[in-house]
């Protein structure tokens, strides 16, 4: 199946508004989503291997998000992450591999396997209490944590709640998620999507944070086109 036709239309079918004059918030069609994406899907629990997915394949092209409207190898990969990632989780759950269907992030690292195999957790932690009380905080204090001994240019987070799985990219070059403009995503994201979308309130929330581990590898991977390694080895026979 091309993915091309589709993925034009989706791409030109966006509304945008705003939430608090500081994050931009795109709303793609609605059969642009995980349950009703590709055409025929019509339920879905992946969400935790989609998010991982998307950060894998970020990783594998090294791909710098400046301006997301105009990203549209963004959008490709969220495409396939989904289709593979529902393929994937079906597959799990017809094998009887997993005994719950919403993923925690080490179960769906552990099963993913070499489909996420650059990635790395650096870290996580179960929160018991109300998200929106403070989710900007933990998260500021773990990137501020973070940032003082960096182990990749790329840092990913998992957001795990109410049965949903967010992703938030922070990328050192293009500063698309920067620490003042966290607390009113944040805002918006417990506000605008758990509160109104899904009319509910979390009092439990995980936070899981990853990098990919090919930030200076020497390129002999397969799945990384970063080139060090030839560049080393050429620089040894100069």
């Amino acid at each position: 199946m091309s993915l091309s036709p589709l993925l034009n239309f989706y791409l030109s079918s966006y509304t945008k508004n705003y939430f608090e004059n500081s994050v931009t918030v795109l709303w793609y069609n609605q059969e642009f989503s995980q349950s009703r994406f590709p055409p025929g899907q019509t339920i879905s629990e992946a969400c935790t291997l989609i998010c991982l997915l998307v950060a894998q394949r970020i990783s594998q092209t090294r791909l710098l998000i400046y301006d997301i409207e105009r990203c549209h190898e963004f959008i490709t990969i969220v495409a396939e992450a989904m289709i593979e990632g529902n393929t994937m989780h079906a597959w799990m759950i017809k094998k009887g591999l997993v005994s719950h269907p919403y993923l925690s992030t080490e179960e769906a690292l552990k099963l993913g396997r070499r489909n996420l195999n650059l990635l790395r957790e650096w870290t996580f932690r179960i929160f018991y209490e109300r998200i929106q009380n403070s989710l900007y905080q933990h998260i500021h204090n773990f990137l501020h944590k973070w940032y003082l001994t960096p182990k990749s240019k790329n840092l990913f987070m998992l957001l795990i709640t109410c049965g949903q799985t967010v992703l938030f990219i922070f990328q050192e070059k293009t500063n698309m998620t920067t620490i003042d403009k966290l607390e009113h995503l944040c805002n918006w994201y417990t506000k605008d999507v758990l509160n109104k979308c899904y009319n509910t309130k979390a009092n439990q929330y995980e936070l899981a944070f990853l990098y990919p581990s090919n930030s200076s590898c020497c390129g002999c991977n397969p799945v990384c086109n970063c080139g060090n390694c030839c560049k080393k080895h050429n620089n040894n026979h100069t």
